[in-house]
Order: C-alpha cells, then sequence, then structure tokens
C-alpha cells in the first residue's frame, strides 16, 4: 500500500464493516441498536437472542452500494468474498473458506439448490431485496444439507413494508447508471393494500457492456472481454388475510440473463473454455399458509415453493447447442410452541431435484460430456430447543434427521449402481450467557452435512479434448455425505452513553469448522504427453478450518464508525497441505455522517485486503495472490420534507484509485473505477 493510498484512507476515514439497522427504520435513523429480527432461524427472533452468528445487509445498505449481484451485497463482511470473477452472473458467495454447494441458498423460505458446472447460482437481482441475512458457519440443524459452511438466506420486499403508516397504494421508479461498464439499470414497482389484500408488482430491466480493470503496469486498464450482460425479470406477490388467524401469500418470480461468455465464465476470453451464447432463465413460484391464533402453541407456516432453473447454450465455434435444467419441488412446514419452561421450533422439509442435460456433440462426437437424467428425494425432520437455566443462562439444542436418496434415470449408462441413500443426524448445542447488560458470551457446537449432488456422483463422459489427449469423467456414485463439525465462542457487547449521545456494539467470534469426506474434483492418470485422462470426484479424509472475526460499530451524534476484521486458515489434516479457496485477511472500515436533520448521508469506506501465499504445492493457478487495497466514496440524499420529498439519490464510486487487482484463487483482474448514480421517484 503506497504512501499516497494510504493517507487517502486516512483522510476520507475509509473502512468499512457495515451497520446493522432494523430493517423497517428509516434511513434518518442513526441508532446502531435497534431490535433487529431474523429469519435464518426458521421463526422470527431478535438477533441479540441467538447463538449463531448472523449478519444483516439491509436494503437501506443495498441502495447505497447499488452492487450488481447479491454476492456484491455482501462482500464487505468479515470472512465473507465473492466468487467467481468480475461477471456478476457468475458470482457466489464464499463463508469462512467454503463456497457453491456448501453455502445453502434460500429465498423467502424457499431452497435454491441449483448447481452445474460452471453457471451460476444467484439469479435474484439485488433491487428486489429487503434484506440479505449471512449465517456464518454449519447450520443442517435447521435447514438440511448443503449448510456446513453457512446460509445466505435472501428476503424480498412486501408491500406493507414498502408503504407508510396509513398508506394504502404506493410504488417507485428508478434510474441507475454505472460508468466502469456503461450499465443502465431500470426497476419499478407497484404496491398497495387493500381491505384483506395486499400486493406487489415489481420488475426491472439491466444492460450492461465489458468491464475495464484498474489502471495496469502499461498506465492503461483492461477490458475484460465479453464481461456484459443483459438482465431483466420481475416479481408478483398477493398476501390474503384470512381471518385475524389465517393468511395465504403467492408469490412468483422470473429472472432472464443473456450474454456472450466463456463456458467457464471465471476465465477469460481465448482460453480453452469455448465462447457461447448464453440464456438462462429462473423461475420460482411459491404458495404459504400462516396460522397464528390466540394460542401459545401455534405459530405455523407451511409452504410450497417450485423452481426452474435452464440454461440454453450455443457453442459459437463448434455450432453446438446444449440445454440443462434443474427443478425442485419441496414443502415446508415450522411451528413455534411457547411453553412455560421452552420454547420450540420445530417443522418437516421435503424436496425433490431433478436435472436433465443435453450435450450436443454433433461434428466431435464423443468428446462431450454424456447426457445427465437424474433425480435425488430429501425429507428431513427438526426440532430447536431455547431453554432457560437460570436468570442470566439459556440453553439451545436442537437436533435434525434427514433421509435422501439419488439415482440415475439413463437406461444407457454404464454406472453399475445407479441409485444411492444414506442420512444424517445434525445436533446442535449452545450456551448463552448474559453476564451483564452489556456483554453476552456464547459457546456453541454445530453438526452439518452436504449430501453429493447428481454431478458430482453420475457425470460421464468427456471432461474435455486436446490434439495429444482426452480426459473422461469416471462417475462415483459411492461419494459419501460431507460431513462438518464446527465450535465457536462469540462475545457481544452493546454499551449506551458512553459519552452522552452516543453507542457502540463490539462483536467477536472465534470458531473451528472440521470437515469429514470432504468432496474434491481430482484430475489424474496422464497420459505420456502429460494429459491427464480422468476426472472423478473423491472423499478427502479430513479439512479443517479456523480463523476469527472482530467487528465493532460506533456512534456519536451523527456520526458513524466502523471497523472489522475477518481471518480463515484452511488444511487438509491428513496431509498438512493448505486448502484451495481460504480467502485472504480482510480489514474493512467506514465513516459516515448525517446532516440535514439525516436527509443527507456521506462517508467513505476503506478496504485492505492481504497477500494469500497458503497454497497447496501441486495447485496449478498462481503460486501466491498479492495484497491489495480500496477506496469507496458514497451519498444519499432523501428529503422527508419539501418539494423534493419522494426522491432518493445515491451516489457511490467503488474503487476510487483505480487499483489494479486480482482477488485470491481467481484467474480474471476486477473492475477499475466505477461511479455508481441512482436516482429512485417514490410515489
Amino acid at each position: 500500500m503506497t504512501f499516497t493510498k494510504s493517507s487517502l484512507a486516512i483522510a476520507v476515514m475509509a473502512v468499512s464493516s457495515g451497520f446493522v439497522y432494523a430493517e423497517s427504520a428509516p434511513q434518518t435513523d442513526a441508532t446502531l441498536l435497534n431490535q433487529v429480527t431474523v429469519t435464518a432461524t426458521r421463526s422470527e427472533k431478535d438477533i441479540n437472542d441467538i447463538a449463531q452468528t448472523i449478519e444483516i445487509v439491509d436494503q437501506y445498505q443495498i441502495q447505497q452500494e447499488q452492487p450488481e449481484s447479491v454476492a456484491q451485497a455482501v462482500k464487505s463482511l468479515p470472512n465473507v468474498s465473492v466468487s467467481g470473477g468480475p461477471r456478476a452472473n457468475s458470482q457466489s458467495i464464499n463463508i469462512r473458506g467454503l463456497e457453491g454447494t456448501r453455502v445453502l441458498q434460500i429465498t423467502d423460505g424457499a431452497r435454491q439448490n441449483f448447481s452445474n458446472g460452471h453457471r451460476g447460482t444467484y439469479f435474484t437481482d439485488p433491487e428486489l431485496m429487503k434484506s440479505i441475512e449471512v449465517v456464518k458457519g454449519p447450520s443442517s440443524n435447521l435447514w438440511g444439507s448443503g449448510a456446513i459452511g453457512g446460509v445466505v438466506v435472501q428476503n424480498t420486499k412486501t408491500a406493507e413494508e414498502m408503504l407508510e403508516p396509513g398508506e394504502t397504494l404506493g410504488g417507485y421508479l428508478s434510474q441507475g447508471f454505472h460508468s466502469n461498464n456503461n450499465e443502465s439499470r431500470t426497476s419499478g414497482s407497484l404496491y398497495g393494500v387493500n381491505d384483506n389484500f395486499d400486493w406487489l408488482l415489481n420488475g426491472y430491466y439491466n444492460d450492461g457492456g465489458n468491464y475495464e480493470t484498474g489502471t495496469s503496469g502499461d498506465g492503461n486498464g483492461d477490458d475484460v472481454e465479453n464481461s456484459g450482460s443483459r438482465e431483466q425479470g420481475g416479481m408478483a406477490k398477493l398476501g390474503w388475510q384470512l381471518n385475524d388467524d389465517s393468511r395465504l401469500e403467492f408469490k412468483a418470480q422470473q429472472a432472464q440473463t443473456n450474454a456472450k461468455v466463456p463456458s467457464n465464465p471465471t476465465t477469460a476470453v481465448d482460453t480453452d473454455s469455448p465462447l457461447i451464447i448464453q440464456e438462462s432463465t429462473n423461475t420460482n413460484l411459491s404458495v404459504a399458509y400462516l396460522f397464528n391464533p390466540d394460542s401459545a402453541l401455534i405459530d405455523s407456516k407451511f409452504q410450497l415453493f417450485y423452481t426452474d432453473t435452464e440454461f440454453d447454450e450455443y457453442r459459437i465455434e463448434d455450432e453446438q447447442t446444449d440445454n440443462t435444467r434443474y427443478k425442485t419441488l419441496g414443502a415446508a412446514f415450522t411451528n413455534v410452541s411457547k411453553l412455560t419452561h421452552l420454547d420450540l421450533t420445530y417443522g418437516l422439509d421435503a424436496y425433490k431435484n431433478t436435472i436433465e442435460t443435453v450435450r450436443d456433440d454433433f461434428g466431435n462426437e464423443g468428446n462431450r460430456p454424456e447426457n445427465l437424467d437424474g433425480e435425488s428425494t430429501t425429507a428431513g425432520a427438526f426440532v430447536q430447543a431455547d431453554v432457560p437455566l437460570a436468570e442470566a443462562w439459556t440453553l439451545q439444542t436442537g437436533v435434525r434427521y434427514d433421509r435422501f436418496e439419488a439415482k440415475d434415470n439413463r437406461s444407457d449408462s454404464d454406472i453399475e449402481e445407479k441409485k444411492q441413500s444414506d442420512n444424517a443426524v445434525s445436533p446442535s448445542v449452545a450456551l448463552i450467557w448474559d453476564t451483564t447488560d452489556w456483554l453476552t458470551l456464547t459457546a456453541s457446537y454445530n453438526e452439518a452435512f452436504r449430501a453429493p449432488n447428481m454431478e458430482e456422483m453420475f457425470s460421464t463422459g468427456t471432461h474435455f479434448a486436446t490434439p495429444v489427449g482426452t480426459n473422461r469423467f469416471v462417475p462415483n456414485p459411492n461419494l459419501k455425505p460431507e460431513e462438518a463439525k464446527n465450535k465457536e465462542i462469540s462475545a457481544r457487547m452493546n454499551f449506551a452513553g458512553l459519552l452522552s449521545d452516543d453507542e457502540l456494539t463490539i462483536t467477536a467470534n472465534v470458531f473451528q469448522n472440521d470437515v469429514d469426506n470432504f468432496i474434491t474434483q481430482f484430475v489424474y492418470d496422464p497420459n505420456i504427453f502429460g494429459v491427464p485422462t480422468k476426472t472423478t470426484w473423491k472423499n478427502v479424509d479430513e479439512a479443517q478450518l479456523k480463523g476469527f472475526e472482530l467487528a465493532g460499530q460506533y456512534r456519536y451524534q451523527d456520526i458513524q464508525l466502523g471497523l472489522s476484521y475477518g481471518q480463515t486458515r484452511g488444511e487438509d489434516k491428513k496431509t498438512g497441505e493448505y486448502l484451495d479457496n481460504i480467502p485472504a485477511d480482510k480489514v474493512v472500515a467506514d465513516a459516515a455522517y448525517l446532516m440535514l436533520q439525516g436527509d443527507l448521508k456521506i462517508g467513505s469506506r476503506y478496504t485492505y485486503v492481504s497477500a494469500q501465499e497458503d497454497i497447496r504445492s501441486d495447485y496449478d493457478g498462481q503460486s501466491s495472490y498479492g495484497s491489495y487495497d480500496l477506496v469507496d466514496l458514497y451519498a444519499s440524499y432523501e428529503p422527508t420534507t419539501g418539494a423534493l420529498k419522494g426522491i432518493k439519490t445515491d451516489l457511490t464510486v467503488n474503487n476510487l484509485t483505480n487499483e489494479y487487482y486480482i482477488s485470491a484463487w481467481e484467474t480474471l483482474y476486477e473492475p477499475g473505477r466505477n461511479i455508481k448514480l441512482n436516482v429512485r421517484y417514490m410515489f
């Protein structure tokens, strides 16, 4: 970090962990200690009453940052990073060194299970978000398979929360522009409440070109070829209050993306990854029945959901068409019972995944992956109890049982074992000690699992072909589920009135996550030319991830400060080798000031990411990744009175110094300076 950038960072007091506000609080509310409700616990709870580490990004932070993906919206959280490179439609979230299918994704209570090849998995546009909850660490005790690294819970907007008290109709129009890739982002919404009904309609259209990196050694930024995309979609919601006790909720959501990218969008054009024209469509349908009578024993929700994700791709050079379709049909039931001496949260889940692929090998027979036709089913039951042991002590304990099976439906497949089944038990226990009115200590233990997906078990055919050798998939239907065991100690401190009108919150977490049967892809058995001829997935005996997080937020009158640090280390306990995809250490700090009675907020963020040199000896990427530091500026103006009331303007400058940098484990350099402007008119 040069003296110039350090001086600039200090001058603007940049570096951010973000502030957590109540979801319904207006931007002018500068309070840090508002009650914050989370839903990642399968029931609404105050964030201070839970044992797990959960961080929230609300809609005001999302509007301020103007992210192009869900992953970008949470990138400043400690031990959370973006993987997948600069193309927004291929980005995913890494939590404490685990990513992809090891981080479960939930949208409005429904699982998002799509996973295939190098294709993206996050489809909801951030414009639709009310909040994003990031659960750190294993969480299968409530959510089942896939949550060994954490859970990303996406809550979309509702009419009731968008309207002011007494209003029955409202809406907004929003227009944004991002300078780096000349992207236009347009969205609009109309919503209302009428007698026993509430409804919301939302639509968006985004169109952007190629990204440009920061300033490289020759003084010029590099164009990231074929990094632009066109995205459009919408959401419709309807709520029907049947009576005082019962409510029905309906939701339909669709997202479409069109792009011309390499088949592996994390890589550059002109590599071994062929250029394709890709069209993706993601459809979500959901209906939920909520029943909450005047009884302490019943506060229940029953939900049916259906997700359909389809990728249509055209390989330009080979003139081949490919199709991938992944569908999930599921049901979930949850109930909360408040008994005399404990609170119980319990329920049932069941869902079925199906995948079908059509891989055209015209003109290149035998040198493509074979078609997949598989299905998997899972059924689980869970219970969690909150037990007050004494005035200052609470025991949170729970357990979940899952039964799952997967099968290959292809009659022409050479796989001998076409059907596999297994089960898993996921216990959890935590002790919460409210030592004083300002300090809470928690010790917890959680187990989790991830069932192997159909691609890992049943892939056959050619992985890749070269002039001097061909690599073919070797199926492994006997893969064992990954199993995680996480130990964590955390502390929360809340202070008010230290200097009269001020507040301070501090959180600290230390964790160790041991993962058995870690599933890793192996490319092996080289021929005489050194080209590996086989690819399969295998279980690694033991992997260990450990680290800590420290974050603090301070408010003095209208001044807000934030500082966080996250560190994760990972190794194969059997060989002692480093694990891949462990994020580099990160410091984020933020300074903001509220002016004009809170109508105007200006601030700056500084992010320092250290070098990542913990690379296993046989890694085929870079031998190390250098450190980098980023400076961001932001301003939000939302008048609460006068002629401009109802107009909100957000201005953000990302990577102010035009830093030329690459994130650890990626192959593409990240965008340079990006000026983002968005104007929102609310009526």
